[in-house]
């Protein structure tokens, strides 16, 4: 059994805690926050549950065996840096860091100590994309043309990294994912209207370009009213589409045909049947939970490794710098 710590139980943190005490492997020990509201939580609910303020207490605790680390973005380069330094596997919520130097001293640390380094890369276990992803390889709808998201709606506003790093890292690596290649070159806009002082943009609008001519345009904030969480993967003859909040996957089935006569060429459009995908009845998070602890009894690599955390941040981080100044970049890893 793989005795687990969870540090931070803010909302997120709080998931991670029902999970991993449901998972039969896993033995939830204790929890870490500096909030005792947090704490106060824990003891309510999992009073068999240790907890402390103080993060030395589990880097010590040689039971501990593994490190989820769910605070917040800031942070992560700290505490995955002393746990995995302590000789724990670590599991750590996106993104990896906010600085590709840290994600890859991160990579390196766990290669050196030869433990796992996990990214909570939640979309990749979510059994609707990886239906998503077997369309796409199949090539029923012919080739991926570009593929478009948008994740919308009233949130948390953060006062350290803007939407971009908040929202719009899911959409980066599930486009990654889906292509199975990394891009070439990123054009970012975003504003900032609650915190100009600050320079932390609440609305952001990314274009990622890929060989082949394939794109993709992702589109975050979080000042709209309706919540919005969709993905359209753009075929040459459909469309498949995941919305995530519904939990549903369609395919549109469709072609837009170049056609000629005297006159020139002309187009036409060939529309087909709307068709509901069924995916499996699985939650993600538990998912990836359970992946998590099977990477450790089984020394296997995890499907989010840290190498693809690291990446991710490059994407970001390379992407922040055209957001600041206004240019489309190459990207280099």
């Amino acid at each position: 059994m793989v005795s687990v710590a969870v540090c931070g139980v803010g909302v997120w943190g709080r998931n991670f805690v029902k999970n991993f005490y449901e998972i039969e492997d896993a033995n939830l020990a204790f929890c870490y926050d500096q909030d005792e509201r947090a704490l106060a939580w824990v003891k309510e609910n999992f009073p068999q549950i240790e907890v402390t303020s103080d993060f030395n207490e589990i880097l010590k605790d040689k039971r501990i065996d593994a490190v989820v680390v769910a605070t917040p973005a800031a942070t992560h380069f700290e505490i995955g840096k002393k746990a995995l330094e302590a000789g724990k596997n670590v599991l750590i919520e996106k993104p990896l860091t906010l600085k590709s130097e840290e994600a890859e001293a991160l990579l390196n640390l766990a290669q050196k100590s030869k433990k796992k380094l996990m990214v909570g890369h939640l979309l990749k276990y979510h059994p609707a994309v990886l239906k998503m992803k077997s369309i796409i390889e199949e090539e029923k709808l012919g080739k991926v043309l570009y593929i478009n998201s948008q994740r919308l709606g009233l949130g948390r506003i953060r006062e350290v990294e803007n939407v971009m790093w908040c929202l719009g890292v899911h959409d980066v690596y599930l486009v990654i994912y889906l292509l199975e290649m990394y891009p070439e070159k990123v054009a970012a806009f975003g504003k900032s209207f609650l915190q100009k002082e600050k320079g932390i943009e609440e609305v952001v609008s990314l274009n990622l370009f890929f060989e082949n001519d394939i794109f993709s345009h992702i589109y975050t904030s979080w000042l709209n009213a309706e919540k919005k969480r969709i993905t359209e993967v753009v075929c040459e003859k459909g469309t498949i589409v995941f919305d995530e909040v519904l939990s549903s996957l369609k395919i549109y089935r469709g072609e837009i045909l170049k056609k000629k006569n005297k006159k020139g060429t002309f187009f036409e459009v060939k529309k087909g049947e709307e068709e509901i995908v069924e995916v499996e009845k699985k939650q993600p998070l538990k998912e990836e939970c359970l992946h998590f602890i099977n990477c450790i009894e089984e020394n296997k690599t995890p499907l989010t490794d840290g190498k693809e955390g690291f990446h991710i941040v490059r994407v970001l981080e390379v992407a922040q710098k055209s957001l600041k100044e206004g240019k489309i970049l190459d990207i280099r890893f």
